[in-house]
């Protein structure tokens, strides 16, 4: 903090009316303007708070944060960076954990300080120099097993990280730093703020990231992109639109995530320029750097990987510029590193050439487009609500590089069911917006182990979960219904796509088409069918990934394969859901089209399907659903018992039709319920699962396999 404060009197006055800062805007600050309204809002500090005091900074990024914390540095305060706005549970530990006699620099105080830029001039440089010592700043880490937490890292680590990214080139003086980042987090201080002030660089705080403000920034002559991997995966998708025919980026960066393969690859294909993949903690600073041949540790970090043979486990670090310590519940800072080493809660491997990469987490916090969300404190906000008994906050995959935040729900006994937008209505106040779950699911009871602890692995809640509520009369027993479905089936192949199709008035090859590209089918994918029958999802999947992707049809009824090849399916494989014949991560996607009713076990077959999907993989799941509504039912029962079955025996011209879609119809009014479906496949650990209902009985399941 020491360099950022002498780097501001330097800038002042080397080169006083260059502009340093351009916030979201359009506003510009020079470095004169800037020292000025720091020395003003210094002064303030000084008379509303004791030496040594704790400085909770709440503002908004850009000039105003600059100036906050610069100010607090100066006056030998300690700054606490804080989220603005400031949510209302992070509000109710200030006092009690940073200290009852912290002030709170908002915006309001910076306008009591009276920031005029009027009349400026060379004096405030020389009122800078008279700072105090500095003495470091409080970040706000996300947790790693509980909840957030105040770190403590001192003012020579702070310069330490900060001298590290200009020795990697990271910032430099005459760059242009166009910046979405929140100043206030880990990341975006470093990269948004220490860095750019060291180096001279001027940073233009843009808010929120959209394509078109990228692009201007770009055609301004940005020479410095910090990203996320959500944002730079939208701009390498929308480089020709984005990209100028010439342009000035020298170097892009991206922290919070892991940065996937793909969206390195398209970035630099878009932009010509090799993305630089941080890694990082609050508590740490940078751990290493990786600009596409692996993690390689900066200046004064040693890494070791716990368990094993040290070439995978858990990522273990010191680090010269590693925390002091944290904040105790009553404000008294403790030693959180006794054995020299900190333990991040990230599982790493490490190559032949030494090069790292993270590849898993122990760790209960997730990445919401590079901000942390710390589902602990979700919980706690959800569980304020008189409604909620208990609650339970999980990552969804939104895409490849994207996660947003789902949460299941238990009610209270006698509580009616909230509406969601009452939900989000009363986190707002309490948590920050990022952290607010997008769907909100009520749940009979959340998955608990027996001392009554939430299982959060979805994957180890144990039982099972049938398809039906019940099965019908003399099919009760798995051996019997199983041969007679074969055989059931094996009979009426060769009319079924007729009597199919005619029942369903022929929606079924534009639904599923539909469908299969919403799940990320493309060319050049892997499919897997299961339940595949005919092969009609095949085929149709088969017209879409091309020659150079691969689609497996399974079924148990060689009949039905048989039709499936002569449609073209290429590959046709014998077997059933519950026990694949495939390697682990043989495919891209896996699809079940109205077969889930003739297998055992939802979590069995769905778990099966996660174990065959490479990570990030989809499942799409086709069914039909008996309508909830009295009326609407009791014509849904009637048409599926005789409309439907006589339909389909005229269009196939087999009897044989009758029975099969009667049993059908049996199977869908004794199926399980939506929520019992996407249940399974949350709790067979699946990640981002979605139900769509179309027409009032089409059902579309969705859901990822975790990335990591």
């Amino acid at each position: 903090m020491r360099l950022a404060v002498e780097a501001l009197a330097r800038h002042c006055a080397e080169r006083p009316r260059e502009i340093a800062i351009v916030d979201a805007d359009g506003a510009e600050v020079s470095w004169l303007e800037l020292a000025a309204r720091t020395a003003s809002v210094r002064a303030l500090v000084c008379k509303r708070s004791p030496q040594d005091a704790r400085v909770a900074i709440t503002v908004p990024s850009g000039w105003p944060f600059w100036v906050a914390v610069l100010a607090t540095a100066s006056a030998g305060r300690v700054p606490c960076l804080l989220p603005c706005p400031l949510p209302g549970m992070i509000r109710d530990r200030i006092e009690r954990e940073l200290g009852d006699d912290t002030l709170v620099l908002d915006q309001g105080f910076l306008d009591e300080a009276a920031c005029s830029t009027a009349g400026v001039d060379r004096s405030a440089t020389a009122r800078l120099g008279t700072q105090s010592e500095t003495r470091g700043a409080i970040l706000l880490s996300s947790g790693t097993t509980g909840r957030s937490r105040f770190v403590v890292r001192s003012s020579e680590a702070i310069d330490l990280i900060g001298s590290t990214l200009l020795d990697e080139q990271l910032c430099a003086r005459g760059d242009i730093v166009a910046s979405f980042l929140p100043m206030p987090h880990a990341y975006g201080f470093e990269h948004g703020f220490l860095a750019p002030i060291l180096a001279g660089a001027r940073v233009h705080a843009l808010g929120r990231f959209s394509l078109q403000s990228a692009r201007d920034a770009i055609l301004a002559g940005a020479t410095t992109l910090p990203l996320v991997p959500i944002t730079a995966q939208a701009l390498a998708e929308a480089a020709a639109e984005v990209r100028p025919t010439r342009h000035a980026l020298r170097c892009a960066v991206t922290a919070g995530t892991s940065l996937p393969a793909t969206v390195r690859r398209a970035f630099k294909v878009g932009f010509g320029l090799e993305i630089v993949d941080l890694y990082g903690a609050s508590e740490l600073g940078t751990i290493w750097l990786d600009r596409g041949q692996g993690g390689r540790p900066v200046r004064g970090v040693e890494i070791r990987l716990l368990g094993g043979d040290g070439t995978r486990g858990e990522i273990a670090v010191r680090s010269t510029c590693m925390l002091t310590g944290v904040l105790d519940d009553d404000g008294r800072c403790t030693d959180a590193t006794a054995d020299a080493w900190f333990h991040t809660g990230d599982l790493g491997v490490r190559d032949g050439a030494g090069a790292f990469r993270v590849n898993g987490r122990l760790k209960l916090v997730f990445d919401v487009g590079g901000l942390k969300v710390n589902p602990i404190e979700v919980e706690q906000a959800l569980e304020r609500h008189p409604a909620v008994r208990r609650a339970l906050v999980r990552p969804i995959s939104a895409g490849e590089a994207l996660q947003r935040v789902a949460a299941e729900i238990e009610l209270r006994d006698g509580a009616h069911e909230p509406n969601i937008l009452d939900i989000r209505a009363h986190l707002e106040p309490l948590v920050a917006g990022h952290t607010i779950p997008r769907s909100i699911r009520v749940v009979d009871e959340l998955p608990k182990s027996e001392s009554g602890k939430l299982l959060r692995d979805p994957s180890t809640g144990g039982g099972s979960i049938p398809p039906v509520t019940r099965r019908p009369k003399g099919l009760e027993a798995r051996s019997d219904r199983e041969k007679y479905t074969k055989s059931l089936f094996d009979e009426t192949a060769r009319g079924y796509d007729n009597s199919s199709g005619a029942a369903f008035m022929r929606s079924g090859r534009w639904y599923r088409r539909r469908m299969l590209a919403k799940a990320g089918l493309k060319p050049g994918s892997s499919h897997l069918d299961v339940g595949s029958g005919t092969g009609l999802c095949a085929a149709l999947s088969q017209e879409i990934v091309g020659p150079t992707g691969r689609v497996v049809a399974l079924d148990p009824s060689t009949g039905m394969l048989e039709v499936a090849r002569r449609r073209g399916v290429r590959e046709t494989v014998e077997g059933r859901a519950e026990s694949l014949p495939f390697p682990d991560a043989s495919f891209d996607v896996v699809s079940m089209s109205y077969m889930l009713r003739h297998i055992e076990d939802l979590m069995l077959a769905f778990r099966e399907a996660r174990r065959v999907l490479r990570p990030g993989g989809r499942i799409v799941i086709f069914e039909v659903t008996r309508p909830t509504t009295v009326g609407l039912r009791h014509a849904f029962d009637l048409s599926m018992y005789w409309l439907v079955p006589a339909v389909g025996v005229v269009a196939s011209g087999r009897p044989s039709t009758f029975p099969m879609m009667q049993y059908w119809a049996d199977t869908i009014v004794d199926a399980a319920r939506p929520d019992r479906i996407v249940e399974a496949l949350d709790r067979s650990g699946f990640i981002g699962t979605r139900h769509l209902l179309e027409l009032g009985v089409f059902s579309c399941y969705r859901g990822s396999a975790p990335l990591g």
